[in-house]
């Protein structure tokens, strides 16, 4: 639900921005609203989920999120849309990561990666599926594309009632309070730091009062937000994983993976370019991409219980360097197009699907697994806001189709940075024997 709500926003913008007559700038912060209340709202609901239990804090996830569609879906001014948006990203934070912990908890070592696999692909499948519902709904009214999200949150409260276990936990939480105001003034100036970047004028916006101000104080803030942590009875974000060199590697490949993302999704407007085709038929290039990944992830994640997550990581990443080098070089050859799109599917889920999940998964004791997975989650999102920023200067900077081949190849570089790092990794032996350990 969280996968599709994602792929629908953007279809859906430009019908907003005639309803309510806003720029494009304006418009652009439902989605960056987004992104900032899912990053404060992937540590504290997962947090809370290894504290009060799973079943609860998913339920009250999805509530969440239902409540965030309606008030858009019926929302008559701007504002109302605005409001809907964080309380919809604060919900959907919750809901990848407590339902990742879900799978450390329900089911066994052999079996964790295949259904590692089953998740990813429910997220693949819906991301295709997102452009195409939002295509189908918006000639009835943009609010349909979130009026689809109350029926479905309904549907999956009653099931995770009656379905999901209940875990009894008498553990009390003592709430970092100052950890998550901190973190909220992080993720506040980061993305609006961001997203007033003029890429056309790369540089000197972000040398302005308007976006350097905001970025400073955002540097500023992170070793002190990581000093409160440390010091904290119970932080917010579980900063004392980090000292683990899985996890590290862990966030390095997340981060890698949050800009790949971010010259991908500038692939249609390339297409536009480099074969003449219009809008709608240069969306569908998109679909071998995330076709590729949808077919890949439970596959991979059935393989992952044998062989561990760094052999896996280290042929994705590869060959997700080789797709991006593929397009970036023969952007005009829609045969070559289409096989390097397969490819860069494939393996963008080496990197932040099961193999991922699986390793931090392996590294977090059992009262630590909704904070591990939030981790993956925020750098995802961080990673998305800082390269879109950087891909769109770099886009900007050079005419014609040359910004689009410089991104994809500085993407390819991000890949194979990504690539290096997986010799880091443990192999399968080592995987298993932390497992239990943490068992």
């Amino acid at each position: 639900m969280g996968s599709l709500d994602t792929g629908i926003i953007g279809p859906v913008l430009p019908s907003i921005e005639q309803s309510f007559n806003l720029t494009s700038r304006e418009s652009s912060w439902i989605f960056t609203l987004f992104v900032i209340f899912f990053m404060i709202g992937s540590p504290v609901m997962a947090k809370f989920s290894d504290f009060y239990g799973r079943k609860k804090i998913f339920i009250l996830d999805v509530m969440l999120f239902g409540i965030g569609s309606c008030l858009i879906a019926f929302s008559l001014n701007i504002e109302s849309i605005f409001l809907g948006r964080i309380i919809q990203g604060f919900g959907c934070g919750g809901i990848f990561p407590v339902a990742g912990a879900f799978i450390g908890d329900a089911f066994p070592l052999e079996e964790r990666g295949k259904a590692l696999g089953i998740l990813g692909s429910v997220f693949g499948i819906s991301a295709i599926g997102g452009p195409l519902v939002g295509a189908v709904l918006i000639p009835y009214g943009w609010n349909w594309c979130f009026t689809i999200n109350i029926p479905i949150s309904i549907f999956l409260i009653v099931l995770a009632t009656y379905v999901l276990p209940n875990a009894e936990n008498n553990r009390k939480l003592k709430i970092d309070y100052l950890g998550i105001f901190i973190l909220s003034l992080l993720s506040i100036f980061l993305a609006y730091g961001l997203n007033q970047i003029d890429s056309s004028n790369f540089i000197s916006s972000l040398l302005s009062m308007k976006v350097a101000p905001f970025l400073i104080l955002f540097i500023i803030l992170i070793p002190i937000f990581l000093k409160i942590e440390k010091r904290a009875e119970e932080s917010i974000v579980a900063i004392n994983m980090l000292e683990n060199r899985e996890i590290r590697i862990a966030c390095i490949e997340t981060l890698s993976y949050g800009i790949i993302y971010s010259s991908v999704i500038f692939v249609p407007s390339l297409v536009i370019l480099s074969m003449g085709l219009n809008d709608q038929l240069a969306s569908l290039m998109l679909i071998p991409i995330l076709g590729a990944n949808a077919v890949a992830a439970p596959i991979l994640g059935k393989i992952l219980d044998s062989t561990g997550s760094r052999k896996i990581m280290m042929i994705g990443t590869l060959i997700l360097t080789f797709g991006l080098i593929v397009i970036a070089v023969y952007p005009h050859n829609m045969i070559l197009f289409i096989a390097a799109g397969c490819l860069i599917g494939v393996g963008m889920v080496t990197i932040i699907g099961a193999p991922l999940r699986y390793i931090v998964l392996s590294e977090a004791k059992p009262t630590e697994r909704g904070a591990g997975q939030a981790i993956v989650n925020m750098l995802s999102s961080a990673g998305q806001l800082i390269g879109g920023a950087l891909i769109g200067g770099v886009i900007a900077s050079f005419s014609g189709i040359l910004g689009y081949k410089i991104s994809l190849l500085l993407a390819a570089v991000v890949a194979f940075i990504a690539f290096l790092f997986t010799f880091r990794l443990k192999n399968r032996d080592e995987q298993m024997e932390t497992i239990k350990s943490n068992l």
